[in-house]
Formats: structure tokens, sequence, C-alpha cells
């Protein structure tokens, strides 16, 4: 025997399942993508690794340095600026992904570059470059709390 359910009773009955389904969706969809978002240790770690790459880029410059003082190697009062260069856009990008440091954090470390480039082209001693180069160092450290 067949049961007439009317149209109406049909509808709501339809109504809710896809309320109830769209409900269990969102449910679901939000617990996912809370679980596989990035979150702020992840944001840190990433900046931490980019200022450990400008690190590691200054720590280079010496050699080439030292290189381009002795007149070896191929480097040069150019190519040592270069390198400065280089390090100093890491560092830019690493303030620039750093939202939670302030706006004029940099200022710590920017006159340090205009410093080494000066000390480039005055030919300084490669101890005394060094040194600058060190200090640059230890403050992108402090700042980014990383152990280059």
């Amino acid at each position: 025997m067949a049961l007439y359910v009317p149209a109406g009773a049909r509808r709501k009955r339809l109504v809710l399942v896809g309320v109830l389904a769209l409900l269990a969706g969102l449910l679901i969809g939000y617990v996912v993508g809370r679980a596989t978002s990035p979150g702020l240790e992840d944001a840190v770690a990433g900046v931490q690794d980019v200022a450990l790459d400008a690190t590691a880029a200054l720590r280079r410059i010496p050699i080439e340095y030292e290189q381009a003082v002795a007149g070896e190697g191929g480097e040069s009062t150019e190519t040592i600026t270069e390198a400065i260069d280089r390090a100093e856009q890491l560092l830019d990008d690493a303030y620039a992904e750093a939202i939670w440091l302030a706006d004029d954090a940099h200022e710590a470390t920017d006159p340090a570059f205009d410093e080494l480039r000066q000390l480039v082209e005055d030919e300084v001693p490669p101890a005394e470059f060094d040194a600058a180069i060190e200090t640059l160092v230890a403050e992108v450290a402090t700042t980014f709390a990383v152990e280059p």
C-alpha cells in the first residue's frame, strides 16, 4: 500500500535536508581549513629563515672582500657592492614579511649597509670590514631572534 505524502511536506523535507547538508559541509570545511592553515609559528619560522639567508649572505662577503683587496679571485668593489645589495634585499624581504615588527625596525640595520658600502669604497683593512659585518649580523640575529 502506497502512502500519499503531500507536495508541501516533501518540499519541507527537501529544504530541511538541503539546509542540514549545507551546515554539515560548512562545519567540515571550517574544521579542515583550521587544521591545515599555516599559523603564526609557520609565519615566524619563514621570516626567520629569510633573515638567516641574509646573515649567510653577509657572512660570505668578507671572503670576497679579502680577495678583492688582495686582487685575487676576480673580485672587485663592484661585485662586493652587489653582494651587499643582495643581502640587503633579503633583509628587506624579511622585514616586509615580519608584520609583528615595528614599521621602523629596519632603521637599526639600514645605516649599517651604507657603512659597509663606504668601507668597500675606502678599501679598509679586511679585519675592519669583517668586524662591521659581524656587528650587522649580530643586529639581525637580535632583531629576528635567530642564531646565525
